[in-house]
């Protein structure tokens, strides 16, 4: 009986201890960077009433008789979970994302804490808010912050260029002008009959059919008596009159020739006649049709005037073309071409082109003419072609009129600026130019103001980028600045960016947006505010523009975390177990990384403990139960003695 109320006495004693460790748990449940504890347990040495025994040549073997007495508590661990960081906006609450402790001192001795709820004293040490305690450093000294000292000038040493150089160029450009229309080779559909053997008397008093262009067939009466193709022309010519279409009717040896008065595709001339007789009479065989249909061609140099498609007359001898306007010097030009009637486009270019010493004349890719100024930059350029009064021949130049294609533009240009600091901290505006150049590549003037200094070694030439868009390289990177004032003369290198890669200067279809981004001086300034970076460096951020490092907070790792001696408020004391502290910087070598403005809430998974807290009530009950059932068979027992 005593056996069974001392294993339930056990049993009662380590739930206790359970209970304690779940109510631990959940009432720190609110603690920031409280780590929770597990509670295992284990059973106790067993009373052995028989040995076990093996097997023999008559009977078997037979277990060991053991009875337990009993429960305890095996162990309590630390649960190193991270837990959540809440946010508290407050610049010196610290929380480890990661392995490691802040490291505190009391002025005896280092203890250790996940909490980094720190402040300043009046003495500007950075201090723990809870205890008071010294926040060590990566060198395990206290920290201690100048606030009041003042960060020196700096003078301007590099300025950094970023952004896009557009490489669509839009200049510098040459201005180019092209007639409004392409020119084209227009021949007009020319119907010529085979030489006859004799003249065609077979025709006399027959009626023949003229179709011109699409138009309405034309019935031809021939004479009575016919001597030759003139007594037909005639008929013919006398026939059309002033219909239209029209054809013209010539006669070139014995050959009759129909052409059409109208040139290109649409141009077409059919002859009928009522029967072979006629036909033959013709030189047109067995035939009693023929027809021909004009053409359209590509415009050459050797095309004739006549058979382009702006003419509407054809030229002869005599006739004047006339060019009028403003050169691209902006002198007023107005000469005349006077014809033979043979010219070609290869005479009309070479016309235009020795009144325009200052440009290019030719006959483009899209068969139109083309005048191209030979300088870059806006251009008065401005040029008619007109027939003169009185001609013969006329072509419709004014639906053929020089338009501008390309506008002439002088170079594409990104205007920058930047305060540049001298050695006295005196600010002064760095101005910059680029421009691009003819081959592409891309210069930088950059300028002081004149009553203040100047700029050495500027322009940077030879800005080059990659078809991929990344910066190449520059001719030269730097610039010396001196000045009027007391100031010391300064080198000043001018960062585009690391060659090959996109994280400087780029040039790419998009709108230019390259500036001067940063430059690394500034003038004297005083302490504005504090901030701690994920290494935990603490930087001083100062009213210049300034940004210096102060200090940086420790961070401690040991090999065993679950080895460190609880100390209360959430601090620890290293132990033999522990091993010792391995101070360095946060975010190195395994430590986790600073978060500032934050601390690390508590790791308690509320749920859970609620879930070991009903746990713990029924194994307790049951020790419990043990005890009081061992406790009334005694009594029982009792009662029979």
């Amino acid at each position: 009986m005593f056996g069974a109320l001392r294993v339930g006495l056990t049993g009662l004693r380590a739930n206790q201890r359970y209970l304690d460790v779940i109510g631990n748990n959940l009432t720190n449940s609110e603690t920031n960077g409280f780590k929770a504890d597990r509670l295992t347990f284990s059973d106790v040495l067993y009373s052995t009433q028989r040995q076990p025994t093996g097997p023999s040549a008559t009977v078997g073997g037979v277990n060991a008789r053991q009875f337990g007495v009993g429960v305890q508590v095996a162990s309590i661990d630390q649960i190193e979970r991270q837990g959540t960081l809440i946010d508290t906006g407050r610049t010196f609450d610290l929380a480890l994302q990661g392995q490691g402790f802040f490291v505190l001192s009391n002025g005896n001795e280092s203890l250790f804490s996940r909490v980094g709820s720190f402040t300043l004293d009046r003495e500007a040490n950075l201090v723990d808010s809870r205890t008071g305690f010294h926040v060590q450093n990566t060198a395990g000294q206290d920290i201690v912050l100048d606030t009041e000292a003042v960060a020196p000038a700096v003078a301007t040493s590099a300025v950094t260029f970023s952004g896009n150089l557009p490489a669509t160029i839009s200049g510098p450009l040459a201005e180019i002008q092209t007639s409004s229309k392409a020119l084209e080779e227009h021949i007009e559909a020319v119907l010529t009959t085979s030489t006859a053997a004799a003249p065609p008397t077979a025709a006399q008093n027959e009626t023949i059919t003229i179709l011109v262009d699409g138009g309405s067939a034309v019935d031809v009466q021939l004479p009575a008596t016919i001597t030759g193709m003139s007594d037909v022309a005639t008929a013919i010519n006398n026939a059309f009159g002033n219909k239209s279409p029209k054809v013209l009717a010539t006669v070139v040896g014995n050959e009759l020739r129909l052409a059409s008065l109208t040139a290109g595709k649409k141009s077409r001339v059919q002859l009928s006649v009522p029967n072979t007789t006629v036909g033959g009479a013709f030189g047109m065989g067995t035939a009693t049709s023929i027809s021909e249909v004009g053409t359209e061609n590509a415009v050459t140099g050797t095309t004739a005037l006549s058979n382009l498609n702006a003419n509407k007359v054809n030229y002869v001898a005599g006739d004047k073309i006339t060019l009028n306007g403003l050169d691209s010097q902006g002198q007023t030009v107005n000469s005349v071409l006077t014809l033979t009637g043979a010219e070609t486009v290869d005479d009309l270019i070479n016309f235009i082109q020795g009144e325009l010493p200052n440009a290019t004349v030719s006959l483009n890719a899209d068969g139109k003419l083309e005048i191209e100024a030979n300088d870059t930059g806006p251009n008065p350029l401005q040029l008619t072609l007109m027939d003169n009064a009185g001609n013969t021949g006329s072509s419709s130049w004014s639906a053929f009129a020089f338009k501008t294609e390309q506008e002439g533009t002088g170079p594409d240009t990104r205007d920058t600026s930047i305060t540049v600091f001298d050695s006295l901290g005196i600010g002064h505006t760095l101005s910059g130019q680029f421009e691009r150049q003819d081959d592409g590549t891309w210069n930088l003037s950059l300028t002081v103001p004149d009553d203040e200094g100047l700029a050495v070694g500027s322009p940077i030439t030879g800005i080059t980028f990659g078809p991929d868009g990344t910066f190449q390289g520059a001719a030269n990177n730097t610039v010396d600045l001196t000045w009027l004032n007391s100031a010391d003369p300064q080198t000043v290198t001018i960062d585009f960016g690391s060659v090959g890669n996109l994280s400087g200067l780029t040039q790419f279809g998009g709108e230019s947006s390259a500036q001067a981004s940063s430059q690394d001086g500034y003038e004297s300034g005083t302490l504005a505010s504090l901030g701690v970076t994920g290494d935990g460096t603490i930087q001083g951020f100062y009213t210049n523009g300034a940004i210096i490092d102060l200090d940086q907070v420790g961070v401690a790792q040991f090999r065993n975390n679950a080895g460190l001696i609880r100390e209360g408020s959430t601090l620890f004391r290293r132990s033999d177990n522990s091993g010792i502290p391995l101070v360095g910087q946060a975010g190195v070598a395994g430590a986790g990384a600073i978060v500032a403005g934050a601390l690390e809430g508590s790791n308690v998974d509320t749920a859970e403990e609620f879930v070991r807290l009903i746990e713990a009530q029924r194994s307790f009950q049951g020790s419990a139960r043990i005890v009081t059932t061992a406790d009334e068979i005694f009594a029982e027992l009792l009662q029979i003695v």
